[in-house]
């Protein structure tokens, strides 16, 4: 396995953060949001700000974890113009 990272610009639609990856084990992301205004909503492709997994940030820098099994996508969407996230893949 191997390690990637990048920093991913989300906007108003939904944008994939997880690679294509396609393998045995899938893949591990980590994604921290540095905004402390700015909340960044996660889920499945059709992830919005109003029906999502999980709420990233707005208070505070943040972030979370999460192991994908092979061929799950994840994606982050945000309520009004970009925010750039960090993005760590292991298993890439």
């Amino acid at each position: 396995m191997s390690l990637a990272h990048e920093r991913v610009s989300v906007g108003t639609t939904a944008t994939k953060i997880s690679s294509d990856y396609s393998g045995k084990d899938g893949q591990t992301i980590s994604i921290q949001n540095p905004s402390t205004s700015v909340v960044v909503y996660l889920g499945g492709e059709g992830v919005t700000t109003t029906s999502y997994g999980y709420a990233l940030g707005g208070v505070t820098v943040s972030d979370m974890s999460i192991d994908l099994q092979d061929g799950e996508k994840l994606y982050a969407v945000v309520a009004s113009s970009t925010q750039t996230v960090n993005v760590l893949r292991q298993g890439v």
